[in-house]
């Protein structure tokens, strides 16, 4: 039998695309006033031992969202607005959803918060986890064994 790496933070990522695969197969029905509820698509990159996270949020101002990290989870929260509708005007097709929002991300312990860093451009919110996977790499000391 083979030994395999134990990849906590991989696996993680594996069980949030399968849950939110689950979440977005049941969907929610439309109640009146209320439009379809809806997460933003995230993609999670590697670079070396950086993580970068990609959310979508367009449509959404980058001042109303919060990111925060609370006991190694990383949580990006927000609203999408439902446009107001004007007297003498209505919506013919409505596909867009609208709604509050929170994406959470576990991720190692050992990351600095401080280090971690956020930008938003083109509706692309991008936060930057520096030396992530380092935080999440074994280590080892050595124990000398007293010689009587």
């Amino acid at each position: 039998m083979a030994i395999v790496r134990w990849d906590p933070f991989g696996e993680a990522l594996r069980m949030q695309r399968d849950m939110d695969r689950i979440f977005a197969r049941l969907g929610t029905a439309e109640r009146a006033g209320e439009g379809v509820a809806w997460m933003p698509k995230i993609d999670v990159k590697r670079t070396g031992d950086d993580v970068t996270v990609h959310a979508e949020l367009p449509g959404i101002n980058p001042d109303e969202v919060e990111i925060e990290l609370t006991d190694n989870v990383l949580t990006i929260r927000g609203e999408r607005k439902s446009k107001v509708e004007e007297e003498g005007e209505g919506w013919l097709v409505r596909e867009s959803s609208y709604g509050s929002f929170e994406r959470s991300l576990t991720i190692p312990e050992g990351v600095d918060p401080a280090a971690i860093t956020a930008a938003y451009k083109d509706g692309i919110l991008e936060v930057h986890v520096p030396k992530a996977l380092e935080a999440a790499r074994p280590k080892t000391t050595k124990i000398e064994v007293a010689k009587s």
